[in-house]
């Protein structure tokens, strides 16, 4: 049986486009003019066979994108231009050139989340992983494999370069707006560049044969609006674990202190004893906060006869938060067991503990949490079994939190805040980029009115719904009515009661799509004279899955959109551009303004599809 993230618009899709017009309806907002909307994803080169283990997660990283290009001539009319090309990652390029017997070169994360491997099977995988690797040092007619990462999750820009990430190995840099493959990002220098670094220069990982254990780079950098410093940090299963870095922009001058120029490369993080599979962070103007959760990526738990990749709901949740540039400075606070795959803000205040009744500095965090690693086992194409009470009523549910750290008291490491904002569905959060780590007014997200499109029933949750949340009525409606810690939540509506409701200044707007039709992650790109933080637009592909067979299947014609959302009302739809193929649902997206696109640096030559 085809898993679900093969099927559907999940489906992988193999033709690749250069830069191709695309007629539209509607008005194109002059803030897009210049800029470039990309979306990453996973998309296997080669169809698992049914006998192969497999997962959403582990596809090669493909970016779709919409160029909004404008000629010289500031007047002429805005032309949307769509273009979709694979990453050129060492894993890609390799599979490329191997006989498809070998594939998939690197170990799917379903064999490391698989319940019933025994150390042997998985020793197994493990040496047959390392056999590919080697033989592509090897052997002349395969691309060497040195970084293990597909490149599939998300994107940033930073330093005059557009990333792709996957936190299986370091940052890869792409070209705008072709979407080409320039190289592997180290901390100092891409490959592709040309030579402007000393090879004595310390990079990401580190050098020497581990590094390529050491390079493995959160999906979610932060880079501050205001300093334009990148804060990152690397996990792996050698000790001491977790490795944190601070890259400032070199051509960035803050004006203010020589703190914006300082760099930090693969600081340790100290208070974490075992590896972790660590996905996000939380990063402030002034604190960077590491999620210590009971998520486990040991490949040492096969001698105990469990998965390498592990959940244990009865281990602590720890958050580890410092001063930005002073990681040694670690302190940990401790709750209940969750997962956080995705932080939406952070950002430092200042409020009254309601413990000592005394003004405390804080540091608050929004997350989307939730307490099972369904969707982890629920993207894989291996039937595994849970325990019934993963799969409880509103159990698996994924809401918004907010949390508050009281780092004012030397000797009590005290959680202020721990509740959820709303009881609806919320995941892949997004602010306007201005206002990260600030306290943003709003937060938007994905959510669904399905109440069975759940990751606990073996099938994608499909997104039909964006949401923005005013994240600060909500906190401050929390904080007067003290919901009960960890348990409690603020709004407790549901996803159709909110659409339904009528309330004026509703802290919660949902724009809903039509019967029928199907988006992801939005990016928010505000107005150019704005006069509120949400007057701007949310920029999200859309598909109709009318279009699709009755076996679920995609005809080869099908097509998506490009939807160009009003942010202030969450109703009016400003511009929809039909593309010339569909984009398949991936992961996340990026807004990459006129800016970002022209100030790019240099690039001497660029990966190919053979090498």
């Amino acid at each position: 049986m085809t898993p679900w993230f093969l099927s559907g618009n999940f489906e992988p899709i193999q033709r690749q486009q250069e830069l191709t017009s695309c007629p539209y309806s509607g008005t194109i907002p002059e803030e897009l003019a210049g800029g470039q909307y990309v979306r990453n994803g996973g998309n296997p080169q080669q169809m698992p066979k049914e006998t192969e283990r497999s997962h959403w997660w582990d596809g090669d990283g493909m970016l779709a994108g919409v160029y909004f290009n404008q000629s010289d001539d500031h007047d002429s009319k805005l032309q949307p231009q769509f273009v979709n090309q694979y990453l050129l990652t060492d894993v890609y390029l390799a599979a490329k050139s191997m006989s498809s017997v070998f594939s998939p070169v690197v170990l799917s994360l379903s064999v490391m989340l698989d319940p019933c491997i025994s150390i042997f099977d998985f020793l197994c995988e493990l040496i047959r992983c390392a056999v590919l690797v080697l033989w592509s040092h090897i052997s002349p007619m395969v691309p060497a494999i040195r970084n293990l990462s597909v490149a599939n999750t998300s994107l940033s820009f930073h330093d005059g370069r557009a990333l792709a990430h996957c936190q299986s190995g370091p940052p890869l840099r792409v070209l705008l707006p072709t979407l080409q493959t320039v190289g592997w990002f180290n901390g100092a220098s891409a490959e592709g560049e040309p030579e402007t670094h000393s090879s004595f220069e310390e990079v990401i990982g580190g050098r020497g044969p581990l590094a390529f254990l050491k390079n493995w780079t959160t999906s979610h950098p932060k880079v501050d609006p205001d300093s334009q410093q990148m804060v990152t940090f690397q996990s792996s299963f050698l000790p001491p674990f977790v490795w944190y870095s601070v890259l400032p922009d070199s051509g960035h001058d803050s004006g203010k202190s020589s703190l914006s120029q300082t760099k930090l490369i693969n600081q340790p993080i100290l208070g974490v004893t075992s590896p972790k599979l660590m996905h996000d962070f939380g990063v402030s103007g002034s604190h960077t906060i590491i999620l210590d959760l009971p998520l486990s990526l040991n490949p040492l738990n096969t001698i105990k006869g469990k998965p390498p990749v592990q959940y244990n709901p009865q281990s602590p949740s720890r958050f580890g938060i410092f001063p930005r540039l002073q990681p040694q400075n670690i302190r940990w606070y401790e709750t209940d067991a969750c997962l956080i795959f995705h932080t939406a803000n952070t950002w430092d205040g200042v409020e009254i503990s309601p413990y000592s009744k005394e003004s405390a500095t804080v540091v608050n965090m929004l997350a989307c949490r939730t307490t099972t690693p369904a969707v982890l086992y629920t993207s894989s194409s291996s039937s595994m079994s849970l325990g019934a009470e993963f799969f409880e009523q509103g159990h698996d549910a994924c809401r918004l939190y907010y949390y508050s750290f009281n780092i004012s008291d030397p000797i009590n490491n005290q959680i202020m805040h721990e509740w959820a904002l709303s009881a609806i569905p919320f995941e892949f959060p997004t602010v306007s980029p201005k206002y990260e780590m600030r306290n943003a007014r709003f937060v938007y997200g994905c959510s669904t009115t399905d109440s069975k499109s759940s990751a606990s029933i073996g099938q994608g949750v499909k997104v039909d719904c964006l949401v923005k949340m005013d994240v600060q009525k909500l906190i401050q409606k929390g904080r007067k009515e003290s919901p009960t810690p960890i348990v409690g939540c603020v709004d407790t509506r549901s996803i159709d009661e909110v659409i339904a409701s009528k309330i004026m200044d509703d802290p919660i707007q949902v724009f809903q799509a039509p019967k029928g039709w199907y988006t992801q992650e939005a990016s928010f790109v505000p107005r150019q004279y704005a006069t509120r933080e949400d007057d701007g637009f949310l920029l999200a592909f859309m598909f109709d899955e009318s279009q699709l067979h009755h076996d679920r299947s995609c005809p080869l014609n099908a097509r998506s959109e490009l939807w160009v959302i009003d942010a202030l009302d969450m109703e009016t739809v400003v511009t929809r551009i039909l593309l010339p193929q569909r984009v398949p649902y991936g992961f996340h997206g990026h807004w990459f303004s006129r800016e970002d696109i022209e100030r790019q640096r240099a690039v001497a030559s660029l990966r190919r599809g053979t090498m």
